[in-house]
């Protein structure tokens, strides 16, 4: 894991307001739930995120950033990891989970257009 990260994360667990549930509505925003433990820590199968859409006019990635990708080797598939490093326009992604994490160690650097968005907040599940 990255260091430093654990407190940027907590900035992302918020309830759900009102402003969260328009830009859901109106689309600006999208919501995935989480299946499988690659980013336990942080993520728990169940919670639910949400994610802008990445602009291509403004890229706004950095290393830490919990992203939603297409999987590169299985079609209709997204993933949701996080960035470990940078080059040019091709990104290492990688999961919290290092033992049950498929990621760029598996299935290689993740080109730009295959990252959908970036996760700005994350609903865990209530037990």
């Amino acid at each position: 894991m990255i260091t430093g990260l654990q407190q940027a994360d907590k900035n992302l667990f918020h309830k759900p307001d009102l402003f969260t549930l328009f830009t859901l509505i109106i689309g600006y925003r999208q919501h995935l739930r989480v299946v499988g433990s690659s980013m336990e820590r942080v993520l728990k199968e169940g919670d639910l995120v949400t994610y802008k859409k990445l602009n291509p006019k403004h890229i706004d990635l950095e290393i830490g950033d919990i992203v939603v990708a297409s999987h590169p080797k299985t079609k209709n598939k997204l993933i949701i990891k996080r960035i470990h490093r940078i080059y040019q326009n091709k990104f290492d992604l990688r999961g919290d989970n290092y033992f049950s994490s498929t990621d760029s160690r598996e299935f290689g650097l993740i080109e730009l257009d295959l990252i959908i968005g970036k996760v700005d907040k994350i609903f865990t599940k209530r037990i």
